[in-house]
């Protein structure tokens, strides 16, 4: 390990074995001096000791600093001793005042400015001296990793990183629930690389400028540079640019030789650039660093990734990495209809960016994400002096205070809200929030319990449906012969796939307990598949409902043959089919047969509410077209983020999590308004028909506060077991 030749004073231990720290205040002696004397030396201007002091001081915001075993980066430094904020004072009770001071030692930022570093920089350089890095370097690349696993180890952090994504050269994406204070660490990196990285950039970019200056993240920067100046021996004069109403300011003045103007100086700069109406803002800029304010609200479809990619090239020489690009946000800020910052941080691989394993969302850990810092992580009265979390009670009381609002007339849209603002996980926090308008990061969770656990084989029955003596039969196949089809991207040769039971029909079901939905082959030629899902809705009395309880997927001889098995669907459990009826095979089918009967009517009140004037008037059957798509997506996400109960630990239980069927898991993640997403369509002529009974009804009470009383009873009952 690197020596403690920045040692700030003799300390025996800060941190205990386990990560608790024990004397964190050691790092944080020059700000807390400061608070008390208003000034860090009394040593006069320009004399020995005090030079020595800034000097070493300077030394300890670039290298970091080691005590009692422990180490934070210089950038954490910098942020407890040298970047005032307006803080949270002595708290009473559930009150508090603001007052002026340093930021408080927190555990969850000794996890983001280390994370920065290894993400930039890599395990090795960010730990190691020169010498012991050529140990390293000369090591086989088992060893290498072995090494490199028991460095990242002895951090001690919350979070997990595979070995293979240690070697630094990345970006950063992180997500996080508000009141985190990252607009303020960014702005005290940005400081801290204007007094210590000569000729250096720092680019500070947001959609809009109210994010950047006057009070916004550059605003934050330029009142620190000032701090510094007036108070510390790093003093530097920006004669040449100083704007803080336009956001660009730049270390240096003017000097004249021979009569000819010269620019002198340390020359590091920052600059705010906004990206609302130039995604190319930063292109053909040479950056130390460069960090994305808010980003999701960023407006417009795609903005902030073509934004991220002309910026790249900012922080690359060629092919090596020479800066870092930073981008976080909350994703209750999301606007626009703009899903990119969601699916950057559920793809970071994708797009450079450090993948980190979900340790946030339970049953996650396979699944890679961004950074995360959760509402209750340094949870304001849920830290110790130390900076340590509570992470278990902080966790306790935001479920306590869901259930409060919930029983004080809260909507569900508004706690829905509320989980994305404070989240606990990447899950509550991009929920409804995706690339694809689905909640992708909680369909994959599903997916990976899914396949973990073979939920598919062992809660769904393959089965053959017949006709036995006028009634009809479900036969489960016991003998292996059953080929259903589980996967969305690899389609077996074999098409013919079979009806697979996941919960059995009920005696005499009341009427509209069951709806079908049926997505229809087009013709005899050709190779999409068709199909079937049979939902069950919620009717009084109903103990397991909003879920999938059959489906078909597969695509057999004729189109007459999936029509026969839809038939048998609607006998089986005793309801009527809503089909896409621009394919006019299936009311031949039912025409022939004489049972028309079996298909559901259109869904006038719901083609009304979202298609101003349909000139479609047909009698069984729901046409599509871009606005009822965009309705279908609409309903589909809603019924996935449905609460249906709250587990032994108060997490909540969706209906997500009742989904066993691999393919269309695997389509809801995969979905985009291009492809062929078979089993999607038919989820959308069930949520029609869903629909098309909740609006020709009149309920006494609104819908959102009945949903959310349906939760509040639900909470009731998981603390009453607890």
């Amino acid at each position: 390990m690197k020596d403690e030749e920045y040692l700030v004073g003799k300390v025996d231990e800060v941190r205990n074995s386990d990560g608790t720290w024990i004397n964190s205040q050691a790092f944080r002696e020059a700000g807390n001096h400061f608070m008390k004397h208003k000034y860090y030396i009394a040593d006069p201007w320009g004399t020995p000791d005090w030079l020595t002091y800034w000097k070493e001081e300077r030394r300890k915001t670039i290298k970091g600093v080691t005590m009692g075993g422990a180490r934070i980066t210089g950038e954490h430094y910098s942020y407890l001793n040298y970047s005032p904020i307006q803080k949270v004072g002595e708290i009473r009770g559930n009150k508090a005042s603001k007052v002026t001071g340093f930021p408080d030692f927190w555990d969850g930022d000794y996890n983001y400015f280390w994370i920065r570093e290894i993400a930039r920089d890599g395990i090795i350089d960010a730990l190691l001296n020169d010498e012991e890095k050529e140990l390293v370097v000369n090591m086989t690349d088992k060893d290498q990793a072995l090494k490199m696993k028991e460095l990242f180890e002895s951090l001690n952090l919350f979070v997990k990183i595979e070995v293979d994504f240690l070697n630094g050269g990345y970006n950063l994406i992180v997500g996080k629930s508000r009141r985190k204070g990252y607009s303020l660490k960014a702005a005290a990196i940005g400081s801290n690389n204007y007094f210590t990285k000569p000729n250096k950039l720092t680019i500070f970019g947001a959609h809009d400028k109210k994010y950047l200056y006057p009070n916004g993240i550059f605003g934050m920067a330029y009142a620190n540079i000032n701090f510094i100046n007036e108070n510390t021996g790093w003093a530097m004069p920006s004669d040449v640019i100083d704007r803080l109403g336009s956001g660009h300011i730049r270390a240096s003045y003017i000097q004249y030789k021979n009569g000819i103007k010269l620019e002198k100086g340390f020359k590091s700069e920052i600059l705010a650039l906004t990206f609302k109406d130039n995604a190319d803002a930063a292109r053909g800029k040479d950056a130390e660093e460069v960090f994305f304010e808010e980003s999701g609200a960023f407006g417009t479809p795609g903005l902030l990734k073509r934004s991220y990619k002309a910026t790249e090239d900012c922080v690359m020489a060629g092919a090596i990495k020479t800066g870092l690009i930073t981008i976080f946000g909350t994703s209750g800020d999301m606007s626009g209809g703009t899903f990119d910052y969601a699916d950057m941080f559920g793809r970071p691989q994708a797009f450079g960016l450090l993948p980190f394993k979900n340790v946030w969302d339970e049953d996650s850990e396979d699944i890679s994400v961004g950074f995360f810092h959760p509402i209750n992580w340094n949870m304001e009265g849920f830290y110790d002096e130390q900076g340590n979390s509570d992470k278990a009670g902080a966790k306790n009381l935001e479920m306590l205070t869901r259930k409060n609002l919930i029983k004080h007339g809260a909507t569900s849209t508004e706690i829905q809200q509320r989980m994305q603002e404070k989240p606990l996980g990447p899950g509550e926090a991009f929920a409804s929030v995706s690339v694809n308008n689905f909640p992708v990061l909680e369909l994959k969770r599903q997916l990976q319990k899914v396949k973990g656990n073979h939920w598919q084989e062992t809660k769904g029955t393959p089965v053959n449906l017949y006709y036995k003596d006028g009634k009809i039969a479900a036969e489960p196949i016991m003998d292996g012969t059953a080929k259903p089809i589980t996967s969305y991207y690899n389609v077996p040769t074999d098409k013919r796939g079979c009806p697979m039971i996941y919960e059995q029909p009920i005696s005499n079901p009341p009427q509209g307990l069951y709806k079908i939905g049926y997505d229809p082959i087009r013709q005899d030629q050709g190779t999409s598949l068709a199909s079937i899902v049979v939902y069950k809705s919620h009717h009084l009395g109903s103990q397991h409902h909003d879920i999938i309880v059959a489906e078909y997927i597969g695509r057999l001889e004729t189109p007459s043959d999936i029509d026969r098995i839809a038939e048998m669907f609607a006998d089986l459990y005793g309801t009527k089919i809503m089909y896409e009826n621009e394919v006019t095979g299936v009311k031949t089918y039912f025409q022939r047969i004489k049972r028309l009967y079996l298909l559901a009517a259109q869904p006038d009140r719901v083609i009304s509410k979202n298609i101003k004037s349909s000139k479609v008037a047909r009698i069984y059957g729901c046409h599509m077209n871009g606005q009822l798509k965009d309705a279908g997506e609409r309903y589909v996400k809603e019924w996935l983020l449905t609460v249906l109960d709250f587990d032994e630990h108060g997490n909540p239980i969706t209906v997500i999590d009742k989904i066993y069927s691999i393919r269309i898991l695997e389509e809801l993640i995969a979905y985009n308004r291009d492809g062929n997403f078979d089993a999607i369509s038919a989820l959308f002529m069930c949520m029609f028909q869903v629909q098309e009974e909740v609006l020709g009804k009149t309920f006494s009470e609104g819908g959102e506060h009945k949903n959310a009383k349906k939760l509040l009873e639900m909470m009731d009952r998981m603390y009453k077991k607890n």
